[in-house]
């Protein structure tokens, strides 16, 4: 209802109210019902509310849809006047449900409620990502591939040792989005406007009917706190930041220099001009999309900064439409990404021909020139070294190396000539043996690989039973508010129903 002076200013409607009302009808609608109806049947439960008042209000509530929802009217300024108004016409004004309730815990009930939705579908989706890029990394745990640090030819490792990182990050991003579950997955309601109330309510038995594991203690703290809505802007800027770099190297990958990666053909597209183009825009799209959401996320810290601590509508009501659709795209996203990653095609021949006549497997050389001719590493290191720098002066790469060239390498650099065998050599220079070497905990080599393998199988599935648990007691949280719902209305039925029954 409009308290002022007179008609609200147009401009404040359409830049404001009509844009806000708009999207709490589509989005929050369902949530704030659910909260009212909670609401009642706690006042009900603890005689605040007479049975028949409560019944009234009950089917009253019931009876509402989307569908049932008027487009903006000035007179009522947003969707919870709305719903008392429709309550009160209903019931010609024996409703109620506004006793020991404010928009201030109602509308922080409902953010929390949307977000918790939210949060659950990213992490599915999320979820979903790993898994693809885990059947990659056991499909390609021995396929070598051309590590780079600092954009430069660094060491050999395989394809599934890459994606078990990238499987780790998301891991990751998945416990950040859990411990901001555990923290917003509290009801604030019974704060009222912010000091709770007068009437003996029961804030706990309300979370329960609507599922939250808890309540927000301080009843200030029920209706000021944000920072709920900025740890999940964190986690998307996280997420969105974490996989924008895998996005990069797969797009690396693709590249036509390298080859290593092919996109299924419903992800590319050709060149309008050029008959040889494939290019790789699934990734383009996903990458532009990640950076968008990055943006979004920033505004909404920014829109949090230094606002007063009470119940306002910068940090929570005002960033819900934003957050809402940076939650939408980055949802979208992410299954895309999926779909891309468990399609592509990993190219064992092209990473071959890439790790061919790179100087990749210098660190093995040094390593075997310390294992066999007992070097101390820095010396063994400079060794290795002195051969890159000259065999690079020659234009030559590690292509039919001498034991003699490793010989006077280590006499210059190590004032000790030390030789090789011809198989010693070769095996220090081959990146499948570089690979196969290096078993230890969190390594490319096969066993290593295996192991985490195994591990993060493990962690997605747990990921995945806990989100089933969460949905789960919400759906029971359900269940049990309809029921009191009916135990409701049984007890209290409507004049001349009871004769119609029998």
């Amino acid at each position: 209802m409009h308290a002022g002076d007179g008609p609200r200013d147009p401009v404040y409607v359409g830049q404001v109210l009509e844009p806000r009302y708009v999207f709490a009808c589509r989005e929050e609608f369902p949530h704030l019902r659910d909260v009212l109806v909670a609401h009642v049947l706690m006042l009900r439960r603890q005689h605040l509310l007479d049975p028949d008042a409560a019944a009234e209000t009950l089917r009253a509530l019931a009876s509402l849809s989307p569908a049932d929802l008027p487009p903006y009217d000035p007179r009522w300024e947003d969707l919870y006047f709305v719903l008392h108004d429709r309550v009160d016409t209903a019931t010609r004004g024996r409703g109620e449900f506004r006793l020991a309730l404010s928009r201030n815990d109602a509308g922080a009930a409902v953010a929390r409620l949307m977000l918790r939705e939210q949060t659950l579908a990213i992490i599915d989706a999320a979820d979903g990502v790993r898994e693809a890029v885990l059947d990659q990394a056991e499909r390609h745990r021995a396929t070598l591939i051309m590590a780079h640090t600092h954009h430069q030819h660094a060491q050999p490792t395989t394809a599934g040792h890459y994606l078990l990182a990238a499987a780790a990050t998301l891991a990751r991003c998945a416990d950040r989005y859990r411990g901001a579950l555990d923290r917003l997955d509290r009801s604030p309601l019974g704060a009222v406007a912010l000091t709770t109330t007068g009437f003996a309510i029961d804030r706990r038995y309300v979370a329960r009917l609507l599922g939250f594991e808890g309540i927000v203690e301080n009843s200030y703290d029920a209706v000021a706190a944000g920072d709920y809505v900025c740890e999940l802007a964190g986690c998307h800027a996280v997420l969105a930041t974490s996989l924008s770099r895998v996005v990069y190297d797969l797009l690396f990958w693709a590249g036509s220099e390298v080859d290593g990666l092919r996109l299924a053909p419903s992800f590319i597209q050709i060149s309008s001009l050029m008959p040889q183009k494939r290019n790789p825009v699934a990734l383009e799209h996903v990458r532009s999309a990640l950076s968008r959401v990055l943006g979004e996320c920033l505004a909404a810290l920014a829109s949090s900064h230094n606002v007063p601590f009470g119940d306002i509508n910068d940090p929570v009501e005002d960033l819900l439409p934003p957050l809402t659709a940076s939650h939408r795209e980055l949802c979208g996203t992410l299954d895309l990404l999926r779909a891309v990653v468990a399609q592509a095609e990993i190219r064992p021949e092209a990473w071959t021909a890439a790790l061919r006549g790179t100087f990749a497997t210098s660190t093995e050389l040094a390593d075997t020139l310390v294992r066999e001719g007992g070097l101390r590493s820095a010396d063994a290191h400079a060794a290795a070294a002195h051969l890159v720098a000259a065999r690079r002066a020659r234009g030559e790469d590690f292509a039919g190396v001498r034991p003699d060239e490793v010989q006077a390498a280590t006499q210059t650099a190590a004032g000790r000539g030390v030789s090789l065998s011809k198989e010693s050599l070769d095996a220090a220079l081959d990146p499948a043996a570089f690979v196969a070497r290096r078993n230890v905990e969190g390594g490319p080599g096969p066993r290593a690989a295996d192991v985490m393998l195994r591990s993060a199988r493990e962690a997605l599935s747990e990921s995945r039973a806990r989100t089933r648990a969460a949905r789960a007691r919400i759906a029971d949280a359900r269940a049990r508010r309809e029921q009191a719902v009916a135990e409701a209305l049984a007890a209290t039925p409507r004049p001349g129903e009871a004769d119609r029954r029998q």
